[in-house]
This record gives C-alpha cells, structure tokens and sequence, in this order.
C-alpha cells in the first residue's frame, strides 16, 4: 500500500513537471512572438535602424531559447548527475547515428550568429544567390532576391561558401552602373554627364561620393566602358537606383546627340 503511494506521488510529480515544462516552453515561444512582432514595427518607424534592430532579434532568440533550455533542465526536472551524462551519451549516439546533416546545420547556425558574417537585412550573394537576408535560422538562412523570390540555404552549406556581403550592416551600399558607348565619345563631357545623372536621383545618398570611372573595352569594336559608383539611400533601392540613373544618362546622351541611332545600331551589332 505504502510503495503504491509513493509511485503515485512520483507519477504525480513528474507529470507536474511536464505540465511546468510545456507551460514554461509555451510562455518562451509566446515572449519571442511578441518581441518579432514589436521588432517588426519598430524596424518600420525607425528606417535607419531596420538593419540593427533586425539584426538583434535572431541573437536575442538564440540566447532566449538556450537559457530556456538551461532552465528546463536544470530547475524544472533537476536529474542527477549520472542520469545526465547517461541521457547525454545516448542523446550524442542517436545524434550522430541518424541527424549529422541537422547537427552540422545547427552548429554553422550558432557560428553565424556569432561570427557575424552578414547580420538579418544584409544584401549577400551566396552559392550564386543573391538578396536580402531575411531570417537567420538554427537550420537555415533565408533570402529574398529581387525577384521575389524566398532562397533557403541550410547554414552549413552558407558557412562553407564564400560569401560577397555589398552592405554588412550599414543601411546604404554602393551600385556599380556599367555603360558601354563608343570609342569617340566626348570623354569629359560624358563623364559629367554621367555624374550629374546620378547626383540627381532621388534614390542616391550624396554624403558618400559618387565616382565615374573609364576604362577601354573591346567587343568586335573598340568601345568605352563607363562605370558610375554611387551608393543608395536604402539597399532595398539598389534596383530603382541603377535604373532610373540608367535612364536619366541614357535621355542625357540623346538630347545632346551623343547616342544617335547608328552608334546604337553599332553598339548592337559589335555585342
């Protein structure tokens, strides 16, 4: 009667404290919600903190779920010591018997975070992907490219690649605009042009410097490669901005007679 007792009250306590687990795992995944949600709208107020403030959140997550996990263990049920490292060893066996490809994803998630290759918001090009960063997972990285669409590299296949951040933190970064024109064109006042065309749009960022560059190219006939260097207010802008200053010096060109009809017929056939 009395070992019948006992082992209620045991299954009574256990069941207590996976009742207080769930609730505490519960409370956990409900407080990360909530901050997401807040960090969401306060990234939207706030544009140029966006890139800190959603760069914070996956840190904030990861540590929250770890002392979460601490927790659980180590104050909810408190096994002992032997139950610990037999439960580990097991847990290890199982772990590198059947999930070494989640583990791997797992660990590379944790450097990721930690090492800060490129942070939630950055523009990286990766395996030949290129986009936003949106979520920086335990499992997965994900990026939206500019064509909408949503890429998901498993972490260990991102930390093995190289990987080409354009903005690493900052909210602005440099696009490169190239233009290929004839060999006779007027270098001076094309340059100015292109200068202007970039100065004047209404998606650059005029307290970094704007560059144009010439170099010589050669494609069944001798052309000059332009390159204007400008950086943009918001990497989300990248686009708009090479194609309005695109359009801008391209209107330039025609209204000063620089590209007439034959040289673009020229351009295209010596491409």
């Amino acid at each position: 009667m009395q070992e019948n007792t006992i082992q209620t009250i045991v299954e009574q306590f256990s069941v207590l404290r996976l009742i207080l687990m769930l609730l505490f795992a519960g409370m956990t995944w409900a407080f990360l919600t909530a901050l997401k949600f807040f960090a969401e709208v306060m990234a939207d107020k706030f544009a140029r903190y966006r890139l800190f403030i959603s760069s914070a959140y996956p840190v904030v997550r990861l540590l929250t779920w770890g002392g979460a996990l601490l927790f659980i263990v180590f104050v909810i049920f408190n096994p002992p010591l032997n139950t610990l490292i037999a439960i580990s060893a097991s847990a290890g066996l199982a772990i590198g018997l059947g999930a070494q490809d989640l583990i791997k994803n797992i660990i590379a998630g944790v450097v990721i975070l930690i090492d800060r290759p490129f942070r939630v918001g950055d523009m990286v090009d990766v395996a030949g992907h290129y986009g936003e960063v949106t979520t920086i997972g335990l499992r997965s990285t994900r990026i939206q490219t500019f064509d909408d669409s949503t890429v998901t590299l498993p972490n260990a296949l991102v930390l093995g690649n190289a990987v080409s951040n354009s903005n690493a933190g900052a909210l602005d970064e440099m696009v490169v605009i190239d233009v290929r024109l004839p060999a006779s064109v007027d270098l001076p006042q094309v340059k100015e042009m292109a200068y202007e065309a970039a100065a004047c749009s209404p998606y650059v960022y005029l307290k970094k410097p704007i560059t144009v560059t010439v170099a010589d190219d050669f494609q069944r006939t001798f052309l000059t490669h332009i390159k204007i260097k400008a950086y943009v207010l918001d990497i989300r802008l990248e686009r708009l901005l090479a194609s309005d200053v695109t359009e801008r010096f391209k209107q330039e060109l025609v209204q000063r007679g620089l590209l007439t009809e034959q040289m673009v017929l020229g351009l295209i056939h010596g491409s």
